[in-house]
């Protein structure tokens, strides 16, 4: 959420030595980067020396110390605003969000244009959802001469938050223009193995997924399971691994109050979506969380009238999927002993929904395999409305922004394939011809 400071070139061999543990951290060598922060504790004599120790005890999670740290650098260089950003972090590692909002604070003005105090204030102050006071703030670092490629792209994500999709679209092409030869290369280079995220327990996943069922078919919701169980229903035969969420599609007339009554009990509302739910009728999305176990369920508040389905994944993007409708079978889903509502026929829909690749591990888009797990929602689905396919494309934009950091080449060339399969974006095309050359290939070596 917030980058940590590191200062680098000032000729201190403690702030050098913690300069190198940070990046051990991100190559996820952390055994090397606890070293690394002994050895720069033993050396540290000046404000740089402390202020990069913040930062490593950031990286190592170890917040009591890195607010130490930063206090230490703050004393020694009052008008470093790398030192005042550390202490901002820390503080708010340690749930002291008053403090951090003012270390952050005095942070931006000691330099208008510093990347991570403007980024970071804004930051805090979505937090707190004063989403106007974030954009000035980001606005201000812009005007001073800031790295347009990190501005530009939190002012891009912050104009998709406030839901402003052409001032987002611009902004995140402005920082894809700004990506400089060092982005790319860390990219293609540094950072540890990218995974898929946190993998939760098989079986408390799909004991959650039985309890909505019930509590859906209790109300006469007529839930249907959706989006990625379904797939992976039809090619494995059941629900044998966990999903990061639950997509459970559900008929838009549902009375609200007789839903929310249905999950008052061990769920509660995730963020906005829960808060902003629809009206009868109307679709979206009311997204909850499972108390016991964190995991995260969505409600599809699906229009189900005159030979279509019609849904929408809410706020902020409000993509629309527009689909033939289809009948919902209760079928065996092993290993659970109870039959499952899913669309039927079960391959039409997932061709909606993913194409008629929906079976293989890629997808070719314009010629070029695209690996499934980096495909974007919606981008490419045939079920993706008209008029949704603008605000599809800008939100992958953004998304091949936030990929390239250190170990996200692999990523951000295959959001490359997506978008240019789509539209021919010149800075796109230019991030993919670099990445392409730092990984060696069509006959380049990289440096």
């Amino acid at each position: 959420m917030f980058a940590a400071c590191v200062t680098t070139h000032t000729g201190s061999p403690g702030a050098a030595l913690a300069e190198r543990g940070t990046a051990l951290v991100a190559q996820g060598r952390v055994a090397e980067a606890r070293d690394a922060y002994r050895a720069a504790l033993a050396d540290a004599r000046d404000w740089s020396s402390w202020s990069n120790l913040s930062a490593l005890a950031t990286g190592l999670e170890r917040y009591p110390e890195a607010l130490d740290h930063a206090k230490r650098a703050v004393a020694l260089a009052p008008g470093q605003a790398d030192a005042w950003v550390n202490a901002a972090i820390a503080s708010w590692r340690l749930g002291e969000r008053r403090d951090a909002a003012k270390a952050m604070q005095h942070a931006h003005r000691l330099a208008p244009a510093h990347a991570s105090a403007a980024i970071g204030l804004a930051r805090m102050l979505r937090a707190v959802d004063r989403l106007q006071a974030a954009a000035e703030v980001l606005s201000t670092a812009i005007a001073s001469g800031g790295p347009g490629f990190a501005l530009h792209h939190a002012m891009g994500e912050l104009m998709r938050v406030m839901e402003r999709p052409a001032e987002a679209r611009l902004h995140a092409r402005d920082a894809l223009r700004e990506a400089s030869d060092d982005t790319i290369a860390r990219a293609s280079h540094g950072g540890a193995e990218r995974g898929d995220g946190k993998r939760e327990d098989a079986g408390a996943w799909r004991a959650v997924l039985v309890d909505c069922l019930s509590r859906l078919q209790s109300i006469e919701a007529g839930p249907c399971l959706a989006g990625g169980a379904v797939r992976m229903h039809a090619i494995h035969g059941g629900l044998w691994e966990a999903r990061k969420d639950i997509d459970i599609a559900i008929d838009a007339d549902v009375p609200r109050d007789a839903l929310l009554a249905a999950f008052a009990d061990g769920y509660r509302p995730f963020a906005l979506q829960g808060q902003g739910m629809p009206a009868v009728g109307r679709i979206g999305v009311l997204g909850l969380v499972h108390l016991a176990s964190g995991i995260p369920v969505d409600l599809l508040l699906q229009r189900r009238s005159g030979g279509r389905w019609v849904g929408s994944f809410g706020p902020p993007d409000h993509l629309v999927f527009d689909t033939p409708a289809f009948a919902i079978a209760y079928v065996a889903c092993a290993p659970l002993e109870l039959a499952v509502p899913m669309p039927s026929p079960v391959d039409e829909y997932l061709g909606w929904i993913y194409g008629d690749e929906w079976r293989e591990e890629y997808q070719v888009l314009a010629g070029k395999p695209v690996p499934r797990r980096f495909l974007q929602k919606g981008l490419t689905s045939p079920g993706l409305a008209t008029g949704s396919r603008d605000v599809a494309l800008t939100r992958t934009l953004l998304t091949l922004g936030t990929a390239l950091v250190p170990g996200g080449a692999e990523a951000a060339l295959a959001l490359c394939d997506q978008i240019l399969a789509v539209e021919a974006f010149p800075e796109v095309e230019s991030i993919r011809v670099r990445l392409r050359r730092q990984a060696g290939i069509d006959g380049s070596t990289a440096a």
